[in-house]
């Protein structure tokens, strides 16, 4: 049996895609559990920081998705770890501070619209952690698009939110029972209350991520965000 502790629950279409850490001696890093029915999971009752027993298999899955294993039976829940402490353990795997560090390769602009993409015979990961020193998100149609800046001093723009539960934050704010002007209150809240809020927090920690292949070229995604977003928050705004 595997013990993972989950880190990332992010939305891949009507999909889930876990991922979690796994700790082998003085080593931690990322595992990416895969369902033997599809590269994703259709339901998961479970919250970042639980930490979940469960049997792997290795994959031999295509670069750069190295963290792939076969999970050939259910989870089962052992315990939860506070989103400080999980925040610290992630530290502890894979980072980076710079941009081609991320997920060992160059990363491309795309010149025909936004956001980032790398090419997937070259990278040699697909999963990294980064401080930032900014950090924007901005409601783009039913989009939330994130712009980040590395300790390096690059900027990695207009990157997909995929992080479950900012996206179900979001959602939950623009539910029509909270009156008018939904959209304009949490864009305002975008736009200044949220810094305070993450910037200030000490575990403040971003994972980003790069997607399955399409067309040759893995784009660059926010895979979590920390600090979660708190219900509380709704009534601020």
């Amino acid at each position: 049996m595997t013990r993972l502790l989950i880190t990332e629950i992010t939305y891949m279409g009507p999909v889930f895609c876990v991922i979690g850490l796994k700790h082998d001696d003085d080593k931690i890093y990322s595992v990416r559990p895969v369902s033997p029915e599809t590269n994703g999971w259709r339901y998961f009752p479970y919250g970042r920081g639980d930490v979940l027993r469960c049997d792997l298999a290795a994959l031999g899955g295509a670069r750069p998705h190295v963290e792939d294993r076969l999970s050939s039976r259910g989870f089962e829940k052992e315990t939860t770890v506070c989103e400080g402490d999980v925040v610290k353990y992630l530290r502890r795997a894979e980072c980076s501070s710079s941009l081609p560090e991320l997920f060992g390769c160059v990363l491309h602009e795309n010149t025909r619209g936004s956001g980032l993409f790398a090419k997937p015979s070259e990278a040699s990961r697909s999963i990294c952690g980064t401080e930032t020193c900014n950090l924007r998100l901005d409601l783009c149609g039913n989009e939330l698009r994130a712009t980040l800046a590395l300790p390096s001093g690059e900027v990695l723009r207009d990157l997909p939110v995929v992080d479950r539960d900012w996206l179900d934050f979001v959602g939950a704010a623009l539910e029509e029972r909270r009156g008018p002007n939904r959209v304009a209150r949490i864009r305002r809240f975008l736009d200044s209350f949220f810094h305070y809020k993450l910037l200030s927090c000490p575990h403040h920690f971003v994972r980003l991520g790069l997607t399955r292949p399409y067309r040759d070229v893995c784009w660059v995604m926010l895979d979590t965000l920390f600090p979660l977003p708190q219900p509380a928050w709704l009534e601020e705004f």
